[in-house]
């Protein structure tokens, strides 16, 4: 708390005495320093903008430029990086070089970082950038209040209490590890461990970790399917005990995983190990969470559960193009708008109801993403197909560790469906074989055309592949 008085103080001495409403963005490693920056940045009344610090400078330019940031923050590791942008564009570096990275001798953090108070609900706070998987980033404006109702109800659904240690291992710049893995637990008095970035070892050595007292025992973990696979894959290399680590992880309450579909032989090899099913749940930029499935009831495989309490979903019969199963959504969480982009937001709203972009179906008491519709939506043949159906059913393979599923344009088939698949460093596994596998497995109109075997998928920071430039790499090349 002392840190975030002190650096609100730097700021508005830093030649930016009038920061009312004005852009302030953020470049730190994923640690208490970002912390003690947001929220000095809200209690000047500015918009916190979080930069990734993985990001290319290109990519740090456009969101610097776009939101017109009036203040970039930065850490001594930045300093370089910010210099530079300063050359092309027009805002104040405060440099961040007297605050403890590591204010309680360690990267845990629990002291409680309550929202400001109600006056300033309605003022804008936040602008998180989309990760443009179907087009190019854009600014997501949150107030006070959108927040508060996001956090305030993972709080009531995951039982989220001042007494849980949540493990952060997730980007600070995307919702799921904003609000979801930062914003949500302080806000309550929980203490959150940030490991700035993921290493399987020392994600290991925190979950199975049985020489820490109670109160600094991790018990709550999110993550993303990405980080689940790299964690199964430690698993098995190091030839880990399962029941010595399922023995281990009786002490966690609650692992979730979000961001990405979580593909079903990465959910049965998780629970076999550690002995949890992990809780899927849907979410975007725009709304936060949006669906989950059950902390205590039943959780369906493949699934994403139900509405959170603030939330209300419907699944169109079509869109206006006539895609069927398009789902919406109606939030009091829901975003402001599209920064500096009146068209993107009037278009993305029908009578009030936010359009997500997504294909779902309400099936077995739960609803399923099918995919997003510009990508995951194939249509061949004549059939309209599921990417991440057919995926799932790749990740059966026990050759496969990865796959992306997109359809090619193609003359006769309208689109070919295309596998583009990872295998494991010690596979033989070769096309023939492959095709005969999915023919004894998968209706003909669902076997992929073609295979393309590559070492790795590319991934953004939230383990999400963009297929618009995969598609549009494979197609140039």
């Amino acid at each position: 708390i002392n840190n975030i008085i002190q650096f609100s103080e730097k700021l508005l001495e830093n030649k930016t005495s009038k920061l009312q409403g004005e852009r302030v963005c953020i470049l730190t490693p994923n640690d208490n320093r970002f912390i003690s920056c947001l929220h000095a940045a809200w209690l000047c009344g500015a918009i916190a903008v979080p930069l990734s610090p993985k990001h290319q400078s290109t990519e740090l330019e456009y969101v610097v430029k776009n939101s017109r940031a009036k203040v970039v923050i930065s850490t001594p590791e930045f300093f370089t990086v910010v210099e530079k942008m300063q050359k092309n564009i027009d805002f104040d570096h405060v440099k961040v070089d007297d605050l403890n990275e590591n204010p309680m001798n360690s990267n845990d953090t629990s002291e409680t970082f309550p929202f400001l108070p109600i006056e300033h609900d309605n003022k804008p706070s936040l602008i998180l950038y989309t990760s443009g998987t179907t087009g190019s980033p854009k600014g997501v404006l949150f107030n006070h209040s959108n927040l508060k109702v996001q956090t305030q109800s993972l709080i009531k659904s995951w039982e989220i209490s001042p007494s849980d240690v949540l493990l952060h291992v997730l980007p600070l710049h995307h919702i799921h590890g904003l609000v979801n893995g930062l914003l949500t637990p302080l806000s309550i008095g929980a203490k959150v461990v940030m490991d700035p970035s993921f290493h399987a070892r020392k994600v290991w050595s925190h979950l199975l970790d049985e020489n820490s007292t109670s109160k600094s025992r991790v018990n709550v973990f999110m993550a993303v399917p990405t980080i689940y696979t790299k964690l199964i894959q430690y698993f098995d290399k190091h030839n880990m005990c399962p029941e010595d680590t399922r023995r281990k992880c009786k002490d966690i309450r609650l692992m979730v995983s979000g961001s990405a579909a979580l593909p079903l032989p990465v959910l049965e090899k998780w629970k076999e190990i550690t002995g949890h099913m992990l809780l899927e749940r849907y979410g975007m930029t725009e709304f936060g969470m949006g669906i989950t499935n059950s902390y205590r009831g039943i959780r369906v495989p493949g699934s994403v559960g139900l509405p959170f309490p603030h939330v209300q979903a419907k699944i169109a019969a079509s869109d206006e193009h006539g895609n069927p199963h398009y789902s919406r959504y109606y939030t009091y969480a829901m975003f402001q708008c599209y920064w500096d982009n009146v068209k993107a937001t009037e278009e993305t709203f029908v009578d009030g109801w936010f359009k997500t972009g997504d294909t779902g179906v309400f099936e077995n008491g739960a609803f399923r993403i099918v995919g997003r519709t510009s990508v995951d939506i194939i249509k061949s043949g004549g059939y309209k197909l599921s990417a991440l159906d057919i995926e799932r059913d790749l990740l059966e393979h026990s050759d496969i560790t990865e796959v992306s599923v997109i359809g090619v344009p193609d003359d006769v088939w309208g689109q070919k469906v295309t596998a583009i698949i990872a295998l494991k460093e010690t596979s033989r596994l070769n096309k023939t074989e492959l095709l005969e596998w999915c023919r004894s497995r998968m209706a003909s109109y669902k076997v992929p055309r073609e295979f393309m075997f590559v070492k790795k998928i590319p991934r953004n920071a939230m383990g999400k592949v963009n297929k618009k430039n995969l598609l549009k790499n494979l197609v140039s090349n």
